[in-house]
């Protein structure tokens, strides 16, 4: 039995997507605000920056998020310039970069905590969900504590930096605590921004040494 069977066979993934299927018939405008809502807001916001601060800004905002979202995770607040936020001529600053990977955070936490079983269906993506649930049995395993402290247990997966944790690891996370969609996004929101908030202090200590 290879990783990935396993990491499905963990969270029956038939239970995953009837409750899916119900969520949706159960309360359908709070299935479409959670799947589709992110995706609106975040182009909302990208037209907003265009018009307000100009294209080459945006540009640089997008780039950082998606290097946020396919390499660096929140280490790349590290990254940051000594500017302020209100800086929109020079590099992004600590401050620009600390917001959009609060933001990604919060985002990702609000499509996944309510429709992880909906992400387990998609291609490319699907696979590689999959496989985080198998690192959580192992950190649970490792760290039993974390399912006793159950929410608690989320938010310190959430806030580790490493790369099975974070929005995505921790809406699988909290699927395996037997959390609510409504706890597990809260966990994530709150352990997100707490293990954001040390690297944007990391991130400040690096600049002055």
């Amino acid at each position: 039995m290879n990783r990935l069977t396993s990491a499905i066979e963990a969270v029956h993934m038939d239970d995953l997507h009837s409750t899916e299927s119900q969520f949706r018939l159960s309360h359908p405008w709070c299935w479409r605000f959670t799947l589709f809502g992110p995706i609106v807001l975040t182009a909302l916001i990208f037209a907003f920056l265009v018009v307000q601060t100009g294209w080459e800004f945006s540009t640089r905002v997008a780039t950082a998020g998606l290097m946020t979202v396919v390499f660096f995770g929140r280490f790349i607040i590290l990254s940051g310039s000594n500017g302020s936020f209100q800086d929109t001529d020079g590099s992004l600053a600590s401050e620009h970069l600390f917001a959009i990977v609060c933001y990604l955070d919060v985002m990702t936490a609000l499509m996944l905590a309510f429709h992880i079983g909906f992400m387990f269906r998609l291609p490319y993506v699907g696979p590689r969900v999959s496989a985080l649930v198998t690192d959580g049995h192992y950190i649970l395993d490792a760290q039993p504590w974390m399912r006793r402290a159950t929410f608690f247990g989320l938010i310190a997966f959430v806030a580790f930096p490493l790369a099975a944790t974070g929005s995505i690891g921790g809406s699988i996370f909290g699927r395996l605590l037997g959390l609510s969609r409504t706890a597990t996004f809260c966990g994530i929101v709150i352990g997100a921004l707490t293990g954001n908030t040390v690297m944007y202090l990391f991130s400040d200590l690096l600049g002055h040494y």
